[in-house]
């Protein structure tokens, strides 16, 4: 196991390439993390170096409302281990969230949370049980 931390300036040139290279497109941006190691796509994906929309984009390749995509976009990624609110949907609140490294939305109500989903899928798994209930 290698625990040597990675310069921010070597994170930092590797996202520099990636966001001249793709220009706001996150599709490309999604396509070029996902063809890097993985210590160093997960350092990037957990870091102030790309805001949260990127990340949420990478993990779940979905487009949740306006509202949303501006929250994430106007959020860095580092953000994320705390959650970050992203809006309503349907009376519900959804947070998206890194939970030891795994994309989490997690479904609340004015008082508690009512579940949570984890994984490429979470985004979904939530839209599609809030619709259901």
């Amino acid at each position: 196991m290698d625990f040597e931390p990675i310069p921010f300036s070597v994170l930092s040139g590797i996202v520099d390439q990636i966001l001249e290279d793709c220009d706001e497109d996150v599709v490309c941006t999604r396509m070029r993390l996902a063809g890097l190691e993985p210590r160093f796509r997960d350092a990037i994906l957990t870091s102030d170096l790309l805001n949260a929309w990127q990340v949420f984009f990478y993990f779940f390749q979905e487009y949740p409302n306006d509202e949303a995509r501006e929250i994430l976009a106007f959020t860095p990624a580092s953000s994320l281990a705390e959650g970050v609110s992203i809006g309503e949907y349907r009376d519900c609140l959804l947070t998206f969230v890194m939970d030891n490294a795994r994309p989490t939305i997690i479904i609340s109500d004015d008082l508690q949370e009512m579940r949570r989903f984890s994984g490429a899928q979470a985004y979904r798994q939530a839209i599609n049980f809030i619709d259901s209930e």
